[in-house]
């Protein structure tokens, strides 16, 4: 059979399928079989799968897809949030590398099979993070016999912190058979798991080493059980920085890079190191340098040997800089130089060069300083005759130090209150124009439509109640216009419109309808801010407080306070909203008596107002 039937999906409930050892090339579509739970497709012609191939099939717990002719795998093909594949078989395929989201599942499994296909590489062509929180696991991987050869770096798959490996991939991964170069690229997840390797012993743990030619065929779980973590480590080349003269090498059990550049005749220090995120242990010794000069890593430098050379000189730029180093040989035979000849160039920021001495206890005597003002002095006494001019120099620095912190909290920290509370500051002194001014709508009320208990809230309790004020409302559910476009909308609605009203909830802030939002707030700010009758009023729906809430317009309204509280305690919800709104007023039209005020005590007293509050609370939403 050389395609699938073409009337499978008149079959909807069907459990297992079998159709192994066909000559099946390409999938057809089968998201129809929703009930479907053990897939065998093995010993077929498959040469590709994408990552909506099963994409519909929650069902599914058993697939067979070993010995086909399979190269690529999307991301998500076999694992993600819709599957639930318990027994993957996908051995003896071309796979070249494989994508850490077809590995992953998060929760328990039994079985993913990847062994014998070409995989050299583990991949996160998505970037996906593993969530720390999560416990992805427990199953078995088993990828043996694959030809890897560096060790996978976990970093690059997701996991950002190592010590976190053991309890968010709750994995047995099976890597026997594999080329591994036993590295620095293994090491820090040995140095993690050689607490388990020396609690527990299983047979998948039985990998040997492939590189280097000394390691070559020892296993791993012995190296690591007998403390042998210092021989994985890199050595780089030319082409990574390293001097040609030299040999560089990557340790990261002892978390250093060695630098070994004894007897090559160098008449300098290197120019350059390779980049690493340890501290550099560098091997000079036996070489003809005369100037111990500066260089950009020598601040990484831990540790440095440069005996038995033709030292002449040490910048002083070049002590500072070596402040790390917690081991300086700068051993010379009596026959090679003068001691005596040696000059370190210091000033107030070498200082410590003498409490570095006296502490490990260095002979000094012929370790000498020149300085500007005092000639050449013995290092040892460097502190006591530059301690006072030290000490003026850094009270005249701290004379300066004050007065431009002086300055800065007279001038900046104002400047900086009145940019980050530019908001809350406007609230706040805002004064509301009471007098009269005529609106076409009272009130425009923002809300997150999509919401059923908001929805219902607002069309049964708040619009009768505000409509009885007098008020006319724009509501845009039931007032926009099919077709018109949102911001010219809300534009010319809100020109006309006295009030803003916001019932605020967590789903008013989501993504769905931010971009409404966005621009109901953007031409209701602008005209509150220019025009004192106009009005923002926000009822709190959800009890959000400022560190919950994103935007800054409204954050600025809770942290001052100028919120309605839908749940407050004093059973005053509407008559506080009402009183935020204020009384309904126009203009008078000549009539004797005519009350300008609508009194909204004369609409509604407040026991019915608690009723009608009452009977929206017993209603249930559908």
């Amino acid at each position: 059979m050389g395609y699938f039937p073409t009337n499978i999906c008149n079959f909807p409930n069907i459990i297992r399928i079998d159709l192994s050892q066909n000559r099946i090339g390409v999938f057809s579509n089968i998201s129809c079989l929703l009930n479907l739970e053990e897939l065998d497709l093995s010993k077929n012609r498959l040469t590709k799968i994408d990552n909506n191939t099963f994409i519909h099939l929650q069902k599914l717990m058993i697939l067979n897809i070993s010995a086909n002719r399979i190269k690529h795998l999307d991301p998500f093909s076999l694992a993600g949030p819709n599957l639930n594949i318990q027994y993957l078989y996908a051995s003896y395929n071309e796979f070249a590398s494989l994508d850490i989201t077809n590995i992953v599942m998060s929760g328990p499994f039994c079985k993913r099979d990847f062994s014998h296909n070409q995989i050299t590489d583990l991949t996160n062509v998505l970037d996906q993070l593993l969530d720390p929180d999560n416990t992805y696991g427990p199953g078995m991987v088993d990828i043996k016999d694959n030809p890897f050869q560096t060790f996978p770096d976990f970093t690059k798959l997701g996991v950002k912190n190592l010590n976190m490996l053991g309890t968010m991939l709750n994995f047995g991964f099976d890597f026997r058979g594999s080329n591994f170069s036993c590295d620095c690229h293994m090491e820090p997840f040995l140095e993690i798991a050689e607490e388990v390797i020396n609690r527990t012993w299983l047979n998948y743990f039985e990998v040997k080493c492939e590189n280097p030619p000394n390691l070559k065929g020892q296993l791993i779980i012995d190296l690591v059980k007998k403390g042998k973590l210092e021989l994985f480590v890199c050595t780089r080349d030319a082409e990574e920085n390293c001097p040609v003269e030299c040999k560089c090498t990557e340790q990261p059990s002892k978390s250093r890079f060695l630098v070994d550049c004894q007897g090559k005749g160098l008449r300098q220090l290197p120019p350059n190191l390779p980049n690493t995120s340890f501290l550099y242990e560098l091997n000079v010794c036996d070489n003809e340098i005369s100037v111990l000069d500066t260089k950009n890593y020598l601040e990484k430098v831990a540790g440095l040997k440069a005996d038995n050379n033709s030292l002449q000189r040490v910048e002083g730029e070049a002590i500072k800089m070596l402040r790390n180093a917690t081991n300086i040989s700068l051993y010379m035979p009596s026959h090679s130089m003068d001691l005596q000849n040696v000059v370190l160039f210091c000033d107030c920021d070498t200082l410590w060069l003498s409490d570095w001495l006296d502490v490990r206890q260095i002979n000094s005597d012929f370790i000498f300083c020149q300085t500007e003002n005092h000639g050449r002095v013995k290092a040892i006494h460097l502190r006591g005759l530059l301690l006072n001019e030290c000490q003026e120099l850094s009270f005249t620095s701290a004379i300066v130090c004050i007065s431009l912190a002086t300055a800065i909290m007279l001038f900046g920290v104002p400047s900086f209150l009145l940019y980050h509370f530019k908001y809350e500051l406007n609230i706040l002194f805002r004064r509301h124009d009471p007098s009269i001014c005529e609106f076409e709508y009272g009130v425009y009320i923002s809300s997150d439509e999509g919401n059923a208990e908001m929805r219902a809230w607002i069309k049964q309790v708040l619009l009768p109640f505000v409509q009885n004020l007098g008020y006319r409302i724009y509501l845009p559910m039931r007032d926009d216009l099919p077709g018109s476009i949102a911001e010219e909308e809300c534009n010319n609605i809100l020109r006309k419109t006295r009030c803003f009203l916001v019932i605020l909830s967590e789903s008013y802030l989501c993504q769905e309808s931010r971009r409404r939002t966005e621009i109901e707030w953007k031409y209701a700010w602008d005209l509150y801010l220019k025009d004192k009758h106009r009005k923002i009023v926000i009822v709190n729906f959800d009890h959000l407080s400022a560190s919950l809430v994103e935007p800054r317009k409204i954050k600025a309204f809770i942290r001052v306070g100028k919120v309605i509280d839908f749940g407050n305690r004093d059973g005053m919800l509407l008559e506080n909203i009402a009183k935020a709104i204020g009384p309904f007023r126009k203009r008078s039209n000549g009539l004797k008596n005519a009350h300008p005020f609508f009194d909204i005590r004369k609409l509604k007293s407040k026991n019915q107002v608690d009723f009608e509050r009452q009977k929206f609370n017993g209603l249930r939403i559908i």
